[in-house]
C-alpha cells in the first residue's frame, strides 16, 4: 500500500503507516530527502497524531466519519488519515504543494 501511495504523486516526501497504538507497521521516504524531525521528534508527532485519531473517533458519532487531517506548517503539510479501524496513514509533502494531490492520495487508496 505504501508504494502505491508514493507512486501516486512525486511531490509525497514521506509515508507511514502505524496501528492505533503509535506502533509503526511500515515506512516510505522518497529517496534523496532529509528528514526534518530526529527520530525522537517524529515518534513524538506520530503519538500525537494517533490520540488525536482517537479523541475524533469518540467525536464521530456527532461529527461524521473523520476522512483526513491536514496540517500545513512551514516547512511541509502533513495528512493523517485514518485506515479503517486499527490503523492511521501519515503523508508530508512540501509546502507549496497544491491540494490535488488529495485526490492522488485517496485514488491510491482505493
Amino acid at each position: 500500500m505504501l508504494n502505491s501511495v508514493m507512486k501516486s504523486d512525486s511531490r509525497i516526501r514521506y509515508a507511514t503507516v502505524c496501528d492505533m497504538e503509535g506502533q509503526v507497521l511500515g515506512t516510505e521516504m522518497r529517496e534523496g530527502l532529509k528528514m526534518l524531525l530526529n527520530e525522537e521528534e517524529h515518534r513524538e508527532a506520530l503519538m500525537y497524531a494517533v490520540n488525536a485519531m482517537k479523541v475524533r473517533e469518540k467525536l464521530s458519532a456527532k461529527l461524521g466519519k473523520n476522512q483526513y487531517v491536514l496540517a500545513v506548517y512551514d516547512n511541509l503539510c502533513r495528512l493523517t488519515m485514518p485506515i479503517g479501524n486499527k490503523y492511521m496513514l501519515l503523508l508530508t509533502w512540501g509546502p507549496d504543494t497544491s491540494l490535488d494531490i488529495l485526490k492522488n492520495i485517496r485514488d491510491a487508496l482505493k
